[in-house]
């Protein structure tokens, strides 16, 4: 009883040491990072003002430049899809072969998988596109490729986790409905990081965006931001609908008595 009581105040000592050292590194770092002169300058501070007055007078009825961020808008919305898709054709199998822990050949290629998806997940695509762009050249294709790569490395962590978590579930309900909707799900995060590959040569809004910002076209910059809140809010509430769909109805859908990633 005594060692007991002598082991839960140890624990209990740890836990108050792990919280406290994260406390003092937290003001460390604060201390080390933050400039809070910065924050109160005036001259920055009037800057702000300014940006943000230039924020919001977009140049909507301008149908140049509506065109033009339509037209990169709807770009972007490609490569994503097309990334999108093309990682989920590739994680489905991998998963299959994967996500079985309980047999030795998955049990041997989650071993050889692991370690090389937790690269790939590490390194952001906006890196993985400057390889591909030096494959390729400038342009969506590079995008295309990089973000492909991430996401299947991501989609397969996905999958390998839903699968383990409802093992009642049989293979063919997760091929046909459950995964392509996980994958779906990612898809508004990958517009997002489509956006930032333009910055380095990927293609999509992300160039135009750049390009904007550089010229100090605050009012162009709006319309951008506007189309991509408008383009990205509506295909995440759109994937959460039919995910929640899903999720109310799984109880319809056939499952296998036995454990099937087990076989």
């Amino acid at each position: 009883m005594d060692k007991k009581i002598a082991g839960t105040k140890i624990k209990n000592g740890l836990k108050i040491l792990f919280w406290l050292g994260l406390f003092v590194f937290f003001v460390y770092s604060f201390q080390k990072i933050i400039n809070l002169e910065s924050l109160t300058n005036p001259v920055r501070q009037k800057g702000f003002v300014h940006v943000l007055t230039a924020l919001s007078k977009p140049n909507l009825f301008d149908p140049e430049i509506t065109s033009v961020v339509a037209a990169y808008m709807w770009g972007t919305v490609q490569m994503a899809f097309l990334a999108t898709t093309i990682s989920m054709i590739f994680a489905i199998p991998i998963t299959y072969l994967s996500a079985r822990p309980f047999s030795i050949s998955g049990h041997g290629f989650n071993l050889l998988l692991q370690p090389i998806l937790a690269g790939i997940r590490s390194v952001h695509p906006v890196i993985i596109t400057i390889p591909t762009v030096v494959i390729v050249g400038i342009g969506p294709t590079a995008g295309v490729l990089a973000l492909t790569l991430y996401s299947t490395a991501v989609l397969i962590g996905i999958f390998s986790d839903y699968a383990k978590q409802h093992m009642t579930l049989n293979w063919t309900i997760l091929f046909k409905v459950h995964f392509p909707a996980l994958a779906f799900k990612q898809f508004p995060v990958n517009i997002l990081i489509s956006t930032l590959l333009g910055i380095v040569g990927g293609g999509g809004i992300g160039f135009l965006l750049h390009q904007y910002f550089n010229l100090l076209n605050y009012n162009d910059v709006s319309v951008v931001l506007l189309a991509y809140i408008i383009v990205i809010g509506s295909i995440d509430i759109l994937s959460r609908y039919v995910w929640r769909k899903i999720q109310n109805h799984r109880e319809y859908l056939p499952s296998s008595p036995k454990n099937e990633i087990a076989h």
